[in-house]
C-alpha cells in the first residue's frame, strides 16, 4: 500500500487499478458534492430519488445497498433539511413513500454538472472509439462480477 501523497503505482493488477480509480472518482465527487452543500451520505438517495417519482424507503434501501437504519437516519435528516418528504402509503400504512422537494432536484441537478464535469475530465485523451471500447470492457467486467 502507497502512501495518500505517493503516485498511483504506473503497473499492477487491474483490480487495483479499478480500485484506485474508484477510490479517486468517489473522492471527487464528495468533495464535489460537499463543496454544493451535499453530505456525502446523501448523494446515493439523491441519485435514485431524482430518477424516480416517488420511492418506498425500501427500494431505497434495495436500490442503494444501504442498510435500514441507515436510509432511515439519512432520510430523516434530508427531511428537516427540505430536500425529501416522506409521507405514508394510502394503500398500505406499513410503507412509506419518499420524493424530492424543488430543492432536492436543484442539489441532484448540481450533482449531475460535477458528475459530467468529472467524466469529462476522465475521457480527456481519449477518442470515440477507445470510450466504447472502454465502456463495453467494464461493463463486462461488472457482469463477470455479479
Amino acid at each position: 500500500m502507497h502512501s495518500p501523497d505517493a503516485p498511483f503505482p504506473k503497473n499492477g493488477t487491474l483490480s487495483m487499478l479499478i480500485n484506485d480509480l474508484s477510490k479517486l472518482f468517489d473522492n471527487r465527487m464528495r468533495r464535489e458534492a460537499e463543496n454544493i452543500g451535499v453530505s456525502s451520505g446523501y448523494r446515493r438517495l439523491l441519485f435514485h430519488l431524482a430518477r424516480n417519482d416517488v420511492l418506498t424507503q425500501l427500494d431505497m434501501v434495495r436500490r442503494t445497498h444501504l442498510s435500514p437504519p441507515t436510509v432511515s437516519v439519512a432520510l430523516q435528516k434530508m427531511e428537516f433539511e427540505g430536500l425529501v418528504t416522506r409521507r405514508a402509503n394510502s394503500e398500505d400504512l406499513r410503507e412509506t413513500l419518499v420524493s424530492l422537494t424543488e430543492r432536492g432536484h436543484e442539489l441532484d441537478h448540481a450533482i449531475r454538472k460535477k458528475l459530467e464535469e468529472t467524466d469529462e475530465i476522465m475521457e480527456r485523451g481519449l477518442s470515440d472509439e477507445e470510450k466504447a471500447l472502454l465502456k463495453r470492457l467494464l461493463l463486462q467486467i461488472r457482469e463477470n462480477m455479479i
